[in-house]
């Protein structure tokens, strides 16, 4: 008898479980297609972070399926990059995106280059453009910022990423992002936008400049840039690395005279001299002032053009060939 009533017990146990994580399952989902369907449903959580989280969403939605110029980053990366630009110069000789998200270190960076490329066997050259706050801390070893199974299922397999939501659901960020991501998307939220043009670029338009906060260099950054430029020869894939010019203002303010500034491009052009990347100091030949300038890292959305076409003329001055080939020397 006292058996029968502990299996009785059991079965009731199992079923009240079950019938809960169904309903859960039921009433989670009703939730995300209602939020869907007022575009308050965060992007399927990939990472921890919600830029990062809306570049997935893009690459996984985005046409642009064989790109062959392939941009890879932080936001220095991701806003800095208007590729209306390179098509007007380039045309159809060229297929580009910008796969850049936010937040990112150097390390990371090469974290999320080698994820990319282990998937797009089409591209042939991979542009980042770094601001030293880029190279401001840094892991010893690879930093493994997300699951490269989740991240590969939803943008480059079939998976529409409904099970991430469960997966890795993070409450009080999502209730966050919820309230907050139609501001951001729509660009209402002009300090945080997270519109994205055809080609992944993120436009950063504000009235004033912020020269914003002091940063330094680890050293542990610079060797991560250098293994990546090894690992991209590995790989007969191109490395241009750009370093954006210094904003004026934070010079004055943090590096009277330059010369962290100076040594910083130097340590970045000894680190990438032996793997054969194409250095393009911005600081060299192209002169902008605060008001090009959102902050130290990011420039005005009217003035990248400017700096597009900068980098325009030193690829072309170093004879890189954008579709395929093609060798190269820092500038």
């Amino acid at each position: 008898m006292p058996n029968t009533l502990s299996s009785r017990a059991a079965l009731r146990f199992n079923i009240a479980f079950v019938s809960w994580c169904a309903l859960f399952l039921v009433l989670g989902a009703a939730g995300l297609a209602a939020l869907a369907s007022v575009d308050r449903l965060p992007a399927p959580p990939i990472t921890a972070t919600n830029c990062i989280d809306e570049k997935f969403k893009f690459l996984h939605e985005t046409t642009i399926r064989e790109p062959d110029l392939l941009a890879v980053g932080s936001s220095v990366t991701w806003r800095n990059l208007d590729f209306r630009v390179l098509k007007a110069r380039y045309g159809d000789a060229v297929a580009p995106l910008n796969a850049a998200p936010c937040y990112l270190h150097v390390d990371e960076t090469a974290f999320l280059t080698g994820f990319l490329l282990d998937n797009m066997p089409s591209v042939k050259t991979v542009l980042s453009v770094f601001s030293m706050r880029d190279f401001e801390t840094c892991a010893a070893g690879e930093n493994a910022f997300f699951r490269p199974e989740d991240a590969r299922d939803y943008v480059f397999g079939d998976s529409p990423g409904w099970h991430l939501y469960f997966k890795n659901l993070r409450p009080g960020a999502f209730l966050r992002d919820a309230l907050t991501l139609a501001d951001m998307r729509s660009g209402e939220n002009i300090h945080a936008p997270l519109v994205m043009d055809a080609y992944g670029s993120g436009p950063l338009l504000l009235p004033e400049p912020d020269i914003r906060e002091n940063v330094s260099v680890d050293p542990a950054c610079l060797r991560h840039l250098g293994n990546l430029g090894k690992d991209l020869a590995r790989r007969g894939v191109h490395f241009v690395v750009v370093l954006l010019p210094p904003m004026p203002g934070w010079i004055a303010a943090y590096d009277p005279g330059g010369f962290r500034d100076g040594a910083f491009r130097a340590e970045v052009s000894r680190h990438l001299d032996p793997t054969g990347a194409l250095l393009i100091d911005a600081a060299k030949g192209l002169s902008l002032t605060d008001k090009d300038f959102t902050d130290h890292a990011h420039l005005q959305w009217t003035s990248v053009p400017t700096f597009m076409d900068h980098l325009i003329s030193q690829m072309d001055r170093s004879q890189l060939d954008l579709a395929g080939g093609g060798r190269h020397h820092a500038l």
